[in-house]
This record gives structure tokens, sequence and C-alpha cells, in this order.
């Protein structure tokens, strides 16, 4: 070493490079700045594999592992090609056997994602495969609108349980004092002046049309018999006490031979078909009932209010099993699963919610809860056809209601189809006796029908998927949809 060197050491945070010419001259000592450590994290890798700690990249390599992201399904931006992104990922997890076990995770812990998520989320996936619910989604979108009704003044009486779809083809609607009953099979329409129509339910087989109204100033249920298409005649009626208010919904069960009905105040009536005699009258509710829906297998009956109050009833005895107290005071909507009959998923509107419970065990599954106030969810419901979740979602911006779309969901975090709504959004979902259209209808003052699986397809759906129907539309009839305007 130089007599230069002795005299001026390197201080402690240099470090000595030596440097050798290739004319044997004398060597040359030279001493540069350490660089900090932040700096050899980012810009030095490993002596043989560069760093590739991208988080772009990162984020591109997880979806092919076991754990993907959770996304928010009411934020997420959808392309052309989001559904084969959803069959693509599960079909190479399978073929390469992809576990969390032999896939090797580079992390880095200077590069950090970072991001508010307005949401919280849970999910108990160890028995479904990754899924919160049963489900053979569609292997790609396939919904489209095939028709649109005019409903002039809809919009002040628009509520779900005044809307139904019959197995014989016929589709029952009120606004104001008109009942309108649309015959697809022979395109007839026909409308009916009553007082006061607050709900109307079709019986299983469609030879019955059960219609919550008023008879001389009293709340009144008349049954009628619609099976003739020329002349439709009332069977019989029930009248009630004012004290229990109008009769606002209506469930009919499996076999028709019973009706239940909740009143405004609270109190569930069962009847007998087509007598209507009083069966057993049930009071849990100190609120207008306002939803009721049987489980699939008849184990179960579920009731909600307009506080969002849910009871559930084992329907075999008619004593309350479980009860779900709403904290927000909102109104709910509800929807059983189809194949399972034990699943019950529950939706609250502002802020967007939605849960899925377990009825037997009495425990939550899985539950989404959007913290932002703006997205709302006006209705949800199963198909029995595929598994799929329909989910009616808007974004309220300054008050005002607009990008409405309805969200095919094959669990609470993946989203199989998009149904665009362009105008007045969809406050609720209606199905075809056999599961192929769903009908939606908002604040324009119209009804859309949607043929949600393909026709040709049919058969195959039902053999695969779901249970067989009693009866069903007749597939030649779908193309004698046409526009019709009904009468004021």
């Amino acid at each position: 070493m130089c007599d230069r060197c002795k005299e001026d050491p390197a201080p402690k945070n240099m470090m000595i490079t030596v440097k050798k010419r290739t004319d044997q001259w004398e060597n040359e000592v030279t001493t540069i700045a350490e660089p900090p450590d932040e700096e050899i994290a980012i810009s030095y890798g490993d002596r043989f594999i560069p760093r590739r700690f991208l988080l772009p990249t990162c984020e591109r390599n997880l979806k092919f592992s076991a754990i993907k992201p959770i996304r928010d399904v009411l934020r997420l931006c959808t392309n052309e090609n989001y559904w084969r992104e959803n069959t693509l990922i599960p079909m190479i997890n399978h073929i390469a056997e992809m576990i969390d076990g032999r896939i090797y995770s580079l992390t880095d812990p200077v590069v950090k994602s970072t991001g508010f998520i307005a949401r919280t989320q849970y999910r108990d996936r160890s028995n479904n495969m990754g899924l919160d619910w049963p489900c053979k989604p569609r292997a790609k979108p396939c919904a489209h609108s095939d028709i649109t009704f005019d409903l002039p003044d809809y919009d002040s009486s628009c509520e779900q349980n005044l809307v139904d779809w019959s197995s014989r083809g016929q589709i029952a609607l009120s606004f104001g004092h008109d009942v309108i009953i649309w015959q697809s099979k022979v395109d007839i329409t026909m409308a009916f002046n009553i007082k006061c129509p607050r709900s109307l339910a079709y019986s299983p087989s469609g030879e019955f049309l059960a219609i919550g109204c008023k008879s001389v100033g009293f709340p009144a249920l008349e049954l009628w018999d619609v099976s003739c298409t020329d002349d439709f005649s009332v069977v019989s009626g029930k009248i009630f006490h004012k004290k229990y208010g109008d009769v606002l919904c209506i469930e009919w069960t499996v076999s028709g031979k019973q009706i239940v009905s909740g009143t405004r105040y609270g109190t569930m009536y069962i009847l007998s078909v087509p007598e209507l005699n009083t069966l057993k009258k049930i009071r849990k509710h100190h609120l207008p009932i306002t939803i009721i829906r049987f489980s699939p297998n008849m184990r179960y009956l579920a009731a909600g209010d307009a506080e969002g109050n849910i009871v559930v009833y084992n329907w075999s005895m008619c004593t309350p099993y479980l009860f779900v107290k709403s904290r927000r005071k909102l109104s709910v909507v509800f929807d059983w699963h189809p194949w399972t009959g034990v699943d019950l998923a529950i939706s609250e509107d502002v802020p967007a919610s939605i849960v899925l419970l377990h009825v037997p065990s009495k425990r939550i599954v899985a539950y989404y809860q959007q913290n932002n106030k703006k997205f709302s969810i006006n209705s949800i419901s199963f198909s029995k056809v595929t598994g799929e979740l329909l989910v009616s979602t808007s974004v309220r911006d300054g008050g005002v209601c607009n990008d409405f779309k309805v969200l095919v969901m094959s669990s609470l975090d993946r989203i199989v189809d998009i149904l665009r709504v362009t105008d007045g959004g969809a406050r609720f979902l209606t199905w075809s006796p056999d599961g192929t259209r769903v009908a939606t209808t908002g604040s324009d003052e119209t009804l859309t029908m949607w043929k949600f699986c393909p026709t040709k397809r049919e058969k195959y759906f039902k053999r695969l998927n779901g249970p067989k129907e009693k009866s069903s539309i007749d597939a030649k009839y779908g193309s004698q949809f046409r526009k019709w305007t009904t009468l004021k």
C-alpha cells in the first residue's frame, strides 16, 4: 500500500476497490461512496436472479395462484373478456396443480401495496370448493333483453308483490286500480278494475290467482279461477278486520293447497284453498310484512317486515326457528338457494350488503358490506337453473341514481355476466316458471324481459344443474312476445 493511503485512511462508510491495469503499472486505489440500503434493495438484484418485484407484475402473477386478491364487485370495472378470465384461471389451476405449497412466493418487503378498500368481507369456503354457494355458471354471458312492456303510471306503485308470472304463460301486474293480465299463448291482454290492489300471486299450477285488495272498505283476499282463457271468475273471498290492514304479500305452498298472506300490521294468515278458511294466525311482527318466501324443500318459511327483521319458521309446526333483527332498520330482500334449500341470501339496500345465512346451523357463512353509501342494492334473486345470484344495483350521485345494472354472480367476488339497464333501473326481478327468462321493472315505467338461458340449451341446464319442473312455458311461445300498451 502506498504512503498516501497510510496517511489518509478511507472513512468507515466507504468501501475499497482495487483496479488492476493490464500493463502491470502500479495499482491505484480508489474510494467510492456506498449507496444507502433502500437504493440497494430496489436497484440491485440477486447474483443470478434479477429482481421482479414490480407491483403490477406481482398482481398479474397472483391471478394464477390459489389465493386471489379480494375485489369489490360493486366497484369492479369489467371488460369484454372478463368471463374468459373466470373460466381460464380455474382450468389452469386444475391442470398445473397450482396450490400454495407448489408456488414460490417472490415477496419484497420494500415494495408494498397501498390503498383503502371501502368494504368488509368474510367467507368460509371450506366446503364449497372456493365458491360461496353451489353454482354451475354459464360458460359465457348470454343474457339479452327480449321485449319491453309499456306501463303508464306504473312508477308510483312499482312493487315486487304486484307482478307475477304463471306457469300457464300469463303475466299479471297491477298499478293504480287496474290489474293487467297478458296471456302469451293467445296474445290477449285483459284489464280489470279492482279497488286498491296491494298484492297478487299465481298458484303453482297456474289455475288460480290470489289478489289482495279491498271490499267495501275492508281488506280482502280474492281467489280467481284463471284456467279458462276466455272467462275469469272469482271462486271465493276472505274479508279481514280493519285492525290487520291490507294484504301486502302472498305466498303459495308447492302443493297449491294453502296460501300464506302477510298484512300491514304484522299478522300472517294461513288459509286453505279454495275455501280460504283460516287454518292458523301468526303474529310475530309488529310492522308491515313486505316479503314471504318458502324454502324450496318446504322445510322453512321466512317472513320479513318493513324494518328488515326476519323470522324463519319451521313450516311443519309453524313455530319460530330463527330471528334475524336488523340494526339499521332498513327494508330487506332475501331469497333461498334453489338447490340446497337451507342457504338464505339477505340483502339491505344502503349501505349495500349481502349476507349468506346457513339456516340449520344459524351461522353466517359469507357476507359482503359496502361502506360507501353511494352504492345501493335494490333486489337479489337466485337462478334455479344455474344457481347464479342476480343482484340489481345502482349508484347515487348527488341524490340522483344512475349506472343501473344487474350483476350475475357465481360468488360474492365473481361476476359472470352483467345486464345493463339503461333507464330507471331494476327495482326487482321476476323469473319465468322455467327459469330461462327474467323480468325487470323500474322507474321508467317499463317491464323488460330478458332471455337469461338459451332456449336450445334449456333441457341441458335442467338435467345438469336444477330440479325438473312440473310445468313450464313451451319454448315455441317464446317467439310470440310482442310489445303492448296497457290501458289506463
